[in-house]
C-alpha cells in the first residue's frame, strides 16, 4: 500500500455526504474487524453506532484522487482511498482507541518536522528495551501505523511504514520509517471539531534511557519531554513554526555527552534562530520545509524600518489583525454585488490591499495563513463569504453577506473609493515554462538521476542529461558522431516493437522520442505567487466570431482568467478604445471561467490588445486567423 504524499497537508473538495443505510454500516463493521486485529463486537458497536448520526463523505484531494472520509456526528473517525480500500483510522478515533494499530513513539520535537512535511526517521523511534530481530518481527512493510510522542500515549499521526521489522533491525534503526498521512492539525483535523489529544500517560522509558534523558536536560519524566495535547495543537496549527519545549532530545543515541540544550527563551535572547536541522528526525535539512526562514532572516533587518521611515513591521499574529481587518473593510464598503463573481487574486488586490493604513504593509506571506486561499477558507466557514473553483486552478468569490455579524459596527477609515478599472498597462502576465513530466515509461531512466514519476523538467535540462548520459556511457558512435548507440535502458524506452532489433539513432531523434515518451506540462508563475504545475499543454485563449440574431456577430473570449486576466476590466477597455458593447457572462462550459462578448468581429483589436498591452505571446491566442482583411484602396 502506498499513500498519496501529504495527502491532507492541503485542502481537499467535498464532492458529495450522504447517510449511511443500515446494511452499509454492517459492512463498515465487518471491515472494520477485517483492517484492525482484536476489536470484538462491543468495541465495533461503539465505533459504528446504531442510533448515532453516520455520514460517508466523498472528497477529491489535493493530489486528484478519490477519497471516502466516514463520519459519526460529523467527526471523521475512518478513512479510505478510493483505489486502495484500506480503512484508516484518523487521530479523533484513535485518541478512543490509541492500540487500535501499531503505535510507534518518538520525541515531541520530531513532531514539528512530521508537521513540516518530513518523514520520520528511524533514529527518532523510540525504542524501549534492547534491538533484537524480535523487537518489530511482527511489523509488515507498508501496514498502517501511528505515532505519538513521549509522554502522551494519544497518537498525534497516521501513517504506514517503509520498511518491514526485520528491516528495521537490519538497518540499525536507521533511515527512514515511517511515511505520516495524517496528522493534527492537517486538513483532515479541521475537518471535524478541532479538538486536542488528550493526555493519557504513556510507557515509561528504559531505565538507562530514562538516566540519560534526566542527565541531559536536567529534568525528570513528567516535566520535560512530556507535551500537553493544546501544545501539540497549538504546533500543527500554526504549520511547526513554535514549538513549547526544547527540552527534549530529538534522537537520544546522537547526543554527546556534555550538550546542553537550551531552552526556547535562552534561544531567543540570544538571537539565535530556532530552527533544528534534526537528522534522527527528517534525514537531512533538504527534507525540511524551509519556507519560514525567509521570515525569520529578514526580521533583524525590518525591525529598523522605524528610525528609517518605513512601514512598521508586523508580527504573524498582528499580520492576521491587520489582513482581517482590510478584509473587512472591503467586503462592507468596497466589493459590490454586481462585481461576482469575482477572482480571488483581484478581490485582494483591488479591494482588501487599499484599505492598510500608509504606516504598514500588507503582506499575506507574512501572516500565519501565508496563502491567501487559506484565509479565504476561513472566512468562508463563517458564511461571510463564498469562494468556488470557477475554473481549473483559479477560484472566485461568488457571494457576500453584507448583513453579516463581523460586520456590524464596524468602522470603515476615510479611503477614496474611486470607480476605476484596473490599467491593463498595471497587468503583469505570468511567466509560462513549458516543461515534460516523468512518465512510468521514462522512470528506468530518470529515477537513477534523481527524479521520480511525475517530476516537471525543462527541456534544456531534458537534453542535458540525455547528453551527459551518453557521453558517460561511451554510447555516441567514433565514425558517425551524430549517432547514438543504444543500451537496453535507451532501447527498451525509446524503441517500438518494430525496431527490435534496431542499434542506433540519430541525436535528434533520441531527444525527440524521449520527449514524445514524456507528458506535457507547463508552469504558470504569476508576480507575487508561488509557481503553479499543471498536467497538459498551455490552454490557450480563445477568441471566436459567432453569428446572432439578425444575422449580427459577436466576438467571444475565453480563458482569459487562466492568465489572470480580469474579465471585467478587459470588456471595460475594449468597450472604451472600441466604442462597441461588451459584457462577461458565464460560460455554458462546465468548470469554464466566464467569457467576454463583444459586439461586432472584433478579433483584430482584442489579438493587438492582448499581444501588445497584456504582453501574451501570440502563441497562446487561438482564432487570431478569423480576423477580418482589411480591404484593398
Amino acid at each position: 500500500m502506498l499513500f498519496v504524499i501529504k495527502m491532507f497537508k492541503k485542502p481537499f473538495r467535498v464532492k458529495s455526504q450522504s447517510s449511511m443505510k443500515g446494511s452499509d454500516r454492517k459492512k463498515l463493521r465487518l471491515e472494520i474487524q477485517k483492517n484492525f486485529n482484536g476489536t470484538d463486537t462491543e468495541t465495533v458497536a461503539d465505533i459504528i453506532p446504531n442510533k448515532e448520526e453516520v455520514t460517508i463523505v466523498k472528497i477529491y484531494t489535493h493530489a486528484g484522487d478519490n477519497a471516502f472520509i466516514y463520519c459519526v456526528n460529523k467527526q471523521p473517525l475512518l478513512f479510505e482511498m478510493d483505489k486502495q480500500k484500506v480503512l484508516v483510522p484518523t487521530v479523533y478515533l484513535l485518541w478512543r482507541y490509541p492500540d487500535l494499530i501499531e503505535r510507534f513513539t518518538t520525541w515531541p520535537p520530531v513532531f514539528k518536522k512530521l508537521v513540516d512535511g518530513a518523514d520520520l526517521m528511524l533514529p527518532g523511534v523510540i525504542v524501549r528495551g534492547n534491538l533484537t530481530p524480535s523487537t518489530f518481527k511482527h511489523v509488515q512493510k507498508g501496514q498502517v501505523c501511528s505515532v505519538n510522542v513521549y509522554g502522551n500515549r494519544c497518537p498525534v499521526g497516521v501513517g504506514e511504514t517503509l520498511l518491514s521489522g526485520s528491516d528495521f533491525f537490519d538497518s540499525g534503526m536507521k533511515g527512514k520509517g515511517i511515511h505520516p498521512v495524517h496528522l493534527l492539525g492537517d486538513e483532515l483535523w479541521a475537518f471535524g471539531d478541532k479538538s486536542s489529544p488528550p493526555v493519557i500517560e504513556d510507557d515509561p522509558l528504559p531505565a538507562e534511557l530514562e538516566k540519560e534523558f534526566s542527565a541531559e536536560t536536567g529534568e525528570t519524566k513528567g516535566t520535560a519531554g512530556v507535551m500537553e495535547g493544546r501544545d501539540l495543537a497549538t504546533i500543527a496549527k500554526n504549520n511547526g513554526s513554535a514549538i513549547k519545549n526544547e527540552n527534549t532530545p530529538t534522537d537520544v543515541q546522537d547526543i554527546p555527552e556534555g550538550t546542553t540544550l537550551e531552552s526556547q527563551e535562552d534561544k531567543e535572547e540570544n538571537g539565535e534562530e530556532n530552527i533544528e536541522a534534526d537528522v534522527g528526525a527528517t534525514g537531512g535539512v533538504d527534507e525540511l520545509n524551509m519556507d519560514h526562514l525567509d521570515i525569520q532572516g529578514q526580521e533583524g533587518a525590518e525591525n529598523e524600518d522605524d528610525a528609517t521611515g518605513q512601514p512598521v513591521t508586523l508580527s504573524p499574529e498582528e499580520m492576521d489583525e491587520l489582513l482581517q481587518f482590510c478584509f473587512l473593510c472591503a467586503v462592507k464598503s468596497s466589493l459590490k454585488k454586481s462585481d461576482l463573481p469575482l477572482a480571488t487574486g483581484t478581490f485582494y488586490k483591488q479591494h482588501v490591499m487599499k484599505y492598510c493604513p500608509k504606516d504598514k504593509n500588507l503582506d499575506i506571506k507574512k501572516s500565519t495563513f501565508k496563502k491567501l486561499s487559506k484565509f479565504l477558507q476561513k472566512q468562508a466557514k463563517t458564511g461571510i463569504v463564498k469562494v468556488k473553483e470557477l475554473s481549473k486552478g483559479v477560484d472566485s468569490i461568488t457571494e457576500i453577506d453584507k448583513s453579516h455579524e463581523l460586520l456590524r459596527g464596524l468602522e470603515v477609515p476615510d479611503v477614496v473609493i474611486v470607480e476605476e478599472t484596473k490599467s491593463e498597462n498595471e497587468y503583469s502576465p505570468p511567466n509560462i515554462t513549458e516543461m515534460f513530466a516523468v512518465t512510468a515509461n521514462t522512470l528506468p531512466f530518470f529515477k537513477p538521476r534523481g527524479y521520480s514519476k511525475g517530476s516537471a523538467l525543462k527541456p534544456a535540462d531534458i537534453r542535458k542529461i540525455i547528453t551527459e548520459y551518453v557521453k558517460s556511457n561511451s554510447l555516441q558512435k567514433e565514425e558517425s558522431k551524430n549517432e547514438v548507440m543504444l543500451d537496453p535502458i535507451l532501447a527498451e524506452m525509446l524503441l517500438v516493437k518494430a525496431e527490435g532489433d534496431r542499434s542506433t539513432l540519430k541525436w535528434d531523434d533520441v531527444y525527440s522520442r524521449l520527449l514524445n515518451k514524456m507528458s506535457p506540462v507547463y508552469e504558470m508563475l504569476f508576480e507575487g505567487q508561488p509557481p503553479v504545475i499543471r498536467k497538459g499543454n498551455v490552454e490557450p485563449i480563445k477568441i471566436d466570431v459567432v453569428q446572432r440574431a439578425s444575422n449580427k456577430k459577436a466576438t467571444i473570449v475565453e480563458n482569459l482568467d487562466l492568465f489572470g486576466i480580469d474579465e471585467k476590466t478587459f470588456a471595460h477597455t475594449v468597450q472604451v478604445k472600441v466604442a462597441c458593447s461588451a459584457s462577461v457572462v458565464p460560460s455554458q462550459q462546465k468548470n469554464k471561467g466566464p467569457q467576454v462578448v463583444v459586439q461586432g468581429n472584433q478579433i483584430h483589436f482584442v489579438a493587438e490588445l492582448l499581444t501588445g498591452s497584456y504582453k501574451i505571446p501570440r502563441k497562446y491566442l487561438k482564432g487570431v486567423e478569423k480576423a477580418p482583411k482589411s480591404k484593398r484602396r
